[in-house]
């Protein structure tokens, strides 16, 4: 994706359509223009090139300049437009928390939910670790660890018993970190990222995303069956690792054979191995 492209899909992401995006970069870079004459620039059609045009004007990126028997367009500096809008947000989100405080929130439990963006799961990852009471569970990749160290330090200084199954050494305060038994393993296995925490065995979120930020898929549950289950199952996962670092390397290799041995599942041929495998494996 080019640099226009990326600039345009951030233009996007605040509310303009693509056609919008161009028509005020085109007017940042030379105002004032006619409609026709950004019209000709883009290589648009001239009748959507001023709705966008309208759109802008409500929007207060843009102003018209009526000149005799001719108007004329200029764009609103970037900064004083962003300034306009920010101030906007604030006062709208004050109006609002004011007006529906007295709402009390609440989702009911025993439901999944999809997240659809990073944003929403590092949001929501805030969420789960600031109301925190007793214990969090964490599984992260090294890239996905470093963009919450600080709320899992802070949950950890108010007292939170956080312990990390991390993949490399990391120093965290107030947390407790177990290096993943086989972790380069599990590195050069998977192409992407994943991040996934249990919080108190009553919410859970599992997210992956590719190396170059690509978001795959996510899932947040409040369900306190399944909860409590996804927070059982990361607590025996991280026991097996802590138990691995404690046997002493000569006789490792034999005593986790004969352990394994009892549970006879062999994840290489399991269905659901196999898919995950295909969808998120590092491609050779």
């Amino acid at each position: 994706m080019s640099d226009f492209d990326n600039i345009v899909a951030k233009f996007v992401k605040t509310g303009f359509s693509r056609l919008e995006a161009e028509v005020y970069i085109t007017l940042l870079k030379d105002s004032p223009l006619t409609g026709y004459r950004i019209a000709q620039v883009l290589n648009k059609a001239a009748a959507n090139t001023y709705k966008a045009l309208e759109s802008l004007e409500k929007k207060g990126a843009v102003v018209a300049l009526q000149a005799p028997n001719i108007k004329q367009y200029s764009a609103v500096p970037v900064t004083e437009y962003f300034d306009q809008l920010e101030k906007g947000f604030k006062n709208d989100r004050v109006f609002l928390e004011n007006s529906l405080k007295d709402i009390s929130y609440s989702v009911s439990g025993d439901k999944v939910y999809m997240l659809q963006t990073f944003d929403q799961v590092l949001e929501k990852c805030s969420k789960m670790l600031e109301n925190a009471e007793h214990s969090v569970i964490v599984d992260a990749f090294p890239e996905m660890l470093k963009k919450i160290l600080p709320q899992l330090e802070n949950a950890g200084s108010n007292g939170v018993n956080i312990i990390v199954n991390a993949y490399e050494p990391i120093k965290l305060k107030n947390c407790r970190v177990i290096i993943k038994s086989n972790a380069k393993k599990v590195l050069d296995l998977w192409s992407g990222d994943w991040m996934n925490i249990a919080v108190d065995g009553k919410e859970y979120l599992i997210t992956a995303v590719d190396k170059d930020g690509t978001f795959q898929h996510a899932i947040w549950s409040n369900s306190p069956y399944l909860s409590f289950f996804v927070f059982n199952g990361f607590r025996y996962e991280m026991l097996f690792s802590a138990l691995s670092g404690k046997i002493p390397e000569n006789s490792r290799t034999e005593l986790l054979n004969k352990a394994f041995e009892d549970v006879n599942i062999d994840f290489s041929n399991l269905p659901g191995y196999i898919t995950m495998l295909e969808r998120l494996g590092r491609k050779s």
